[in-house]
């Protein structure tokens, strides 16, 4: 089996997980029923920032090892994606700041959706 191809499709999912769990209250200004999944995307995202919990995920290190390179070596870790996945000088600061600026864009947006409701409700 080829786990390159495997482990690229994953980081590619991570990556639009990650983006998704950022930027995932937009669609949800015009499809209110994406806001549910985005809802519990980016409070799991949010929490990995703060917690600081290692990336990548078990699944990649397990596709990485099942093609047989070192986790952080060979041609998978030379991903053009990783990079911005996962940030090699990511610190405890930098994911509190990155989870706060998603959590105050989401609750912005939100907020905007909640307002827009309560106005249609009244009219």
């Amino acid at each position: 089996m080829n786990y390159r191809i495997l482990a690229d499709l994953v980081v590619f999912l991570h990556f639009l997980f990650v983006v998704f769990a950022l930027f995932g209250a937009f669609p949800a200004l015009k499809w209110q029923k994406t806001m549910w999944i985005q809802l519990s995307a980016a409070p799991w995202a949010m929490a990995v920032d703060y917690a600081h919990r290692p990336c990548p995920t078990p699944v990649e290190k397990w596709l990485v090892q099942k093609e047989g390179f070192e986790v952080g070596r060979g041609s998978f870790a030379e991903h053009p994606m990783l990079p911005l996945v996962y940030p090699d000088r990511l610190g405890n600061s930098t994911g509190i700041i990155l989870g706060t600026i998603g959590l105050l864009l989401n609750v912005g947006i939100y907020r905007n959706i909640l307002r827009r409701s309560r106005k249609n409700i009244l009219e």
